[in-house]
């Protein structure tokens, strides 16, 4: 939900492919380390190659990169980067990974481990020579049609000066560049394998080898594909998308960077308060943002919705607070280690801390929660008489093991998936389920896990869907997920006697209407709750794009942010409520 398909995804595959790259650097230290290093990084049985480049700024401080390899050499720039008492130890902040390593110069190894989101496995690096000079020598061009979508591959052919060949793939549609891939060419055959999603192309070179003619096979499904030969002087940039609604100043309005403290031991959360030039007294809006690390901007694909809902809030006289997850952005705690309870005990932190400013009327705070936060919101007015209103934007109305299964189940059809591929991955889905809502001890999940696999046909047993489960089982045992697995909603909406704006698309094919918008009115009438509208709103996704088909892969190609009628609805509402 909100930032993510929250379903069977690798460890690092998610994080390290939206386009968070850092911008700062360590504090340098006077230490001579090699410029690359290597290493496999045992996720759960999925091996996953890393490299890590490391150099100095002209500022002399340590920069270090982070490539998957594995995982189409997806880039990081860390944070910082700094070697203490024999350590080094780089950090992304944003993505919540630390390697954390002793330095032996002496065998040129680094020794410790890497960490993401509260998770830990052992890493061992190498220093190995940097990769030899590469020149461009082809460039290949196809468009596929898969179910209800249309993808654009480039692909680009390199060699080295060891006179060595490889491949990097782009999927202009997606915005997604320079994916590893593992090439094999025998005769007039040829065959690209990419990485860990164990998609690969399989095609016959014409008589001009200047056409390509093949199959993509991925996930049981086979799709045509035909790749031409272009210049290389026609090689496609991944350009980025254009955003028009996102604001650019000056505005209309104050905007302020604000700070305040989180509910837990070192938690201070750190915002952006936009007010009315003019007046005082103003209603609020609390944003609360849906799963996974977020910044204040709700920042996706290049898309910042709560910036533009903002925006358009403050422009019609509603102050609007919007704040980093703790452990996100300028935020402190960990944000690996919290749960929705602990989420929502910060949005009464950020409550309190406007109840405390001039500017704002205090009879007047209310909340707009995006999907997780759809559900976060109604825990908080549940708990508090002092909650105006609430807004729940493709909020959920049931458990999450209902979501989830749901939620893949709708993506893959939608995407043309086998049916026997979305049979296996709802089996996969319910033995993990079944056995982290028995137990949760990390070491009888995994073995459940493994002796259902166990039982499986020998293709299913090396199916990806089975890999990817295996290294996502351990994110699973977490306690955001075990939290959301279990939880109802329905418990707390009922208890909601605030007025209660509902909106979700009809094309939300994360927060299925159908499932979640009767259950979310039920459980208002069971609490007596009268001061509530819901709307199913027509061709509207799970960000509110006016859409096509709804998979979360649209999200970057759609231009609009956040349609803008609905905007104005919300707008319109809040202004009503509780005059």
């Amino acid at each position: 939900m909100g930032r993510y398909t929250v379903g069977y995804r690798l460890v690092l595959l998610v994080w390290l492919l939206t386009g968070w790259l850092a911008s700062h650097l360590g504090a340098a230290e006077d230490v001579t380390i090699p410029q690359s290093w290597r290493g496999v990084l045992d996720a759960g049985g999925v091996k996953l190659r890393l490299r890590f480049d490391i150099s100095r700024a002209a500022e002399g401080r340590l920069r270090c990169d982070l490539i998957s390899v594995d995982q189409g050499n997806a880039r990081v720039q860390m944070d910082t980067c700094q070697i203490k008492s024999g350590r080094l130890v780089c950090r992304s902040k944003r993505l919540g990974i630390v390697l954390d390593g002793e330095y032996q110069a002496g065998n040129q190894q680094i020794a410790g481990t890497f960490t993401q989101a509260g998770q830990s496995f052992p890493l061992e690096l190498e220093a190995t020579a940097p990769p030899a000079p590469r020149k461009q020598v082809e460039t290949w061009h196809g468009t596929m049609k898969a179910g209800a979508r249309e993808f654009e591959f480039q692909f680009r052919v390199f060699l080295d000066t060891e006179n060595k060949r490889s491949v990097e793939l782009d999927s202009l549609s997606e915005g997604l560049g320079g994916l590893h891939v593992d090439p094999m060419f025998n005769g007039a055959e040829v065959e690209f394998e990419i990485g860990l999603t164990k998609a690969r192309f399989e095609g016959r070179y014409n008589a001009d080898r200047n056409r390509i003619v093949g199959h993509w096979i991925q996930n049981g499904g086979r799709f045509d594909l035909v790749l031409r030969r272009v210049a290389v002087a026609e090689t496609k940039s991944i350009l980025p998308p254009a955003r028009p609604q996102t604001p650019r100043g000056p505005f209309s309005y104050r905007v302020e960077d604000v700070e305040f403290s989180g509910a837990g031991e070192g938690v201070r959360l750190a915002g952006t308060l936009t007010l009315p030039r003019l007046g005082r007294a103003f209603p609020v809006a609390v944003l609360i943002s849906g799963s996974g690390p977020q910044d204040r901007d709700e920042t996706i694909m290049e898309h910042k919705p709560f910036l533009v809902l903002a925006d358009h809030l403050t422009r019609q006289g509603i102050a609007v607070l919007r704040y980093d997850d703790r452990g996100v952005g300028a935020s402190t705690g960990s944000f690996g280690q919290a749960n929705s309870r602990d989420f929502a005990a910060d949005v009464e932190a950020a409550m309190d801390y406007l109840r405390s400013r001039p500017e704002i009327d205090p009879g007047r705070v209310g909340l707009i929660g995006h999907s997780e936060g759809g559900y976060i919101a109604p825990m908080v007015a549940a708990r508090r008489d002092d909650v105006a209103w609430i807004v729940l934007l493709a909020g959920t109305g049931v458990p999450g093991d209902q979501i989830l299964l749901n939620q893949a189940e709708r993506i893959a059809r939608v995407a043309g998936t086998q049916a026997a591929d979305i049979a296996l991955n709802r089996r996969v889905q319910q033995v993990v389920f079944a056995a982290i809502k028995k137990s949760g001890v990390p070491g009888e999940v995994r073995q459940t896990f493994e002796a259902f696999v166990a039982t499986l046909k020998p293709e299913e047993q090396q199916h990806a869907i089975v890999a990817a489960s295996r290294v996502e089982v351990s994110r699973l045992l977490g306690p955001w997920f075990r939290f959301f697995l279990t939880y109802d909603p329905g418990t707390a909406l009922a208890r909601v006697r605030c007025p209660v704006l509902v909106l979700n698309g009809s094309k939300d094919l994360q927060v299925d209407p159908d499932l979640n918008l009767p259950a979310i009115r039920a459980a208002l009438d069971k609490g007596g709750n009268e001061q509530y509208e819901i709307h199913r709103l027509p061709g509207l996704n799970h960000l509110f794009q006016q859409c096509k088909t709804g998979l979360p892969a649209e999200y970057r190609q759609i231009e609009e942010t956040f349609d803008g009628r609905t905007l104005d609805r919300i707008a319109k509402w809040v202004k009503s409520a509780r005059e």
